[in-house]
């Protein structure tokens, strides 16, 4: 299971989610999303893996990122470039300050999709998420214990 963000921009990072028009959507490409992985590296202690994959994946001290290059999120099969890309969190800690470095360097929001809202930070849908997994992790283990 994961708690699962959708990385987007538009010219003006204020539309409702969902609501974007085609021509407000500024795209990401691959290459500038790991460029900006690498970047964050040099600011906090991270560790990148399968970075040419389509699968990138992003480790701190206590939780995962796979950063998913989805086909049908492509914004331009020409160009390679994706409207969205989804994040996979994973782990005991909510990642507040690599996510808030990626979405600064990106000029981007995070979309929470367990809270329903964009990512501040603050009151996100992790704890709710983490909540979850913990109660259904104890239901497994008593059914085997």
């Amino acid at each position: 299971m994961s708690w699962s963000l959708y990385l987007n921009r538009t010219k003006t990072n204020t539309e409702p989610y969902d609501e974007e028009k085609d021509e407000d959507i500024i795209p990401f490409t691959k290459d500038e999303i790991i460029k900006t992985l690498y970047e964050i590296s040099e600011i906090m202690d991270i560790r990148i893996e399968d970075a040419e994959s389509d699968f990138a994946h992003v480790y701190g001290e206590k939780w995962s990122i796979e950063i998913c290059f989805w086909e049908q999120l492509l914004y331009s099969e020409k160009d390679m470039t994706y409207c969205t890309i989804e994040l996979q969190v994973r782990g005991n800690t909510e990642p507040k300050e690599f996510l808030s470095l990626l979405s600064e360097k990106l000029s981007a929001r995070l979309f929470d999709t367990s809270a329903g809202v964009f990512w501040t930070g603050d009151g996100s849908g992790f704890s709710d998420w983490k909540s979850l997994c913990d109660r259904i992790a104890k239901e497994l283990s008593n059914e085997n214990g």
